[in-house]
Formats: structure tokens, C-alpha cells, sequence
């Protein structure tokens, strides 16, 4: 089933809140590559509620304006660095240093094109939950935590978000694959959201799911 439009979910964090309204109007104001652009595609099942805490659910929001793609991404956590509460120990930094170095420099592995379009990355900011990228938390207050894990592991609901910008070769109009499992091998469904000059489609997909931009 296709779902080639839908409203615009609210601002899911505030990382987002400004990001998504500016691709918006950047993308509306945008030069169309011809008169009558052909609307982006997403096939898929409708998306799970705007806001929801899933794992193993993506959110992707990418936006193509000339030959610029933006990435707005959120994932949870647990997706992420497999777990969702503040590291406990020495490997589980190691595991959130590792995943966030991933995700900063991995933006372009995101997407997959036709072989004559390639996309380089400009810039990368990742945002992860307060407390991930501490690395001198005292050994007390891991202590204190762990006696408190299954209390508080039920009601931790922690995202990350990347917002990263890449530059491609050719305007990237057309056909397109994610390529996710690579970089979050973990995520088993995306809810994917395209946003072109032309219109804006969204659905729920696998993570190396086709669609059209």
C-alpha cells in the first residue's frame, strides 16, 4: 500500500523542532529541477504514531533541494548502543563512543543511488541522551544505579538524533534505497518521511527498503 502524503507529524525533540519546519520552507522554496516534478514515493504501511518511543524503529526525514540532502534522523536508543540507561562501565562507554563515531561520520552509507549520483558528507551533529557521552561518571553512582536497574530500565525512553547534510553529485531526483543495516543493525523498520520541491511522502518500510525521490 502507498502512502504519498500525509500531515506533518509535531517537532519530536528540540533538536528537531526548528530542523524539520526550515526543510519545510527550504525545500518549497527551492528551484524545481523541471516544471512538473514528479512527487516522491514511499511504499509501505502507514507510520507508527508521531512521537511514539519504538525500538528498532528509524525515523528518518530527508529533504533534497538541487543537489543538497538533509538527514534528520531519529532513533532510539537502545537501537543505537543497546541499551538505554547511562553507561555503567568502562565497555559500555566504549560502546556509546563507538556507535556515536558511527553515526557522525556514516550519514552518506545512510542512502544508496543510481551509480552515476554520489553524496559526500558536509557536517554531522549528533545529540544523544543526557549522561551517554560521560566518560567520569563516579563508580558510586554506577553502583547506586545498579541497584536501581530494574526499577528504572522499565521507564528510561531515550532517542538519538543526527542531523547531517551532504552534498551529492548530481541532483539526487529519483529512485533511492536505504541502506541501514550497516551502520544500525538493529533497527528492523523505518518510518521514513521524503520531502522534495514537488511533494512529501511518507511510510513505514524495511531498513533497505526502494523509494523515489
Amino acid at each position: 500500500m502507498s502512502f504519498p502524503a500525509l500531515d506533518r507529524p509535531q517537532a519530536r525533540s528540540p533538536f528537531v523542532g526548528w530542523t524539520i519546519p526550515c526543510l519545510l520552507l527550504f525545500v518549497a522554496c527551492g528551484d524545481s529541477p523541471s516544471p512538473d516534478p514528479a512527487p516522491p514515493l514511499v511504499e509501505g504501511e502507514r507510520r507508527g504514531t508521531a512521537g511514539a518511543h519504538e525500538h528498532g524503529i528509524a525515523r528518518p526525514d530527508l529533504a533534497v533541494d538541487g543537489t543538497r540532502l538533509t538527514i534528520d534522523l531519529e532513533l532510539p536508543a537502545e537501537s543505537v548502543f543497546g541499551f538505554e540507561h547511562t553507561p555503567r562501565s568502562a565497555e559500555d562507554r566504549a560502546t556509546v563512543a563507538e556507535a556515536l563515531a558511527r553515526l557522525r561520520t556514516g550519514g552518506a552509507r545512510l542512502l544508496a543511488f543510481p551509480d552515476e549520483v554520489t553524496c559526500a558528507l558536509d557536517s554531522a551533529d549528533v545529540e544523544a541522551p543526557q549522561g551517554m557521552e560521560d566518560d567520569h561518571a563516579a563508580e558510586d553512582q554506577h553502583a547506586h544505579e545498579d541497584e536501581h536497574t530494574h526499577e528504572d530500565e522499565g521507564s528510561q525512553h531515550e532517542e538519538v538524533h543526527l542531523l547531517a547534510s551532504l552534498t551529492c553529485s548530481g541532483e539526487p531526483i529519483g529512485p533511492a534505497s536505504l541502506r541501514l543495516a550497516d551502520l544500525l543493525p538493529d533497527v528492523v523498520q523505518v518510518d521514513l518521511t521524503v520531502f522534495t520541491a514537488a511533494w512529501e511522502a511518507a511510510g513505514r518500510v524495511a531498513p533497505d527498503a526502494s523509494f523515489r525521490f
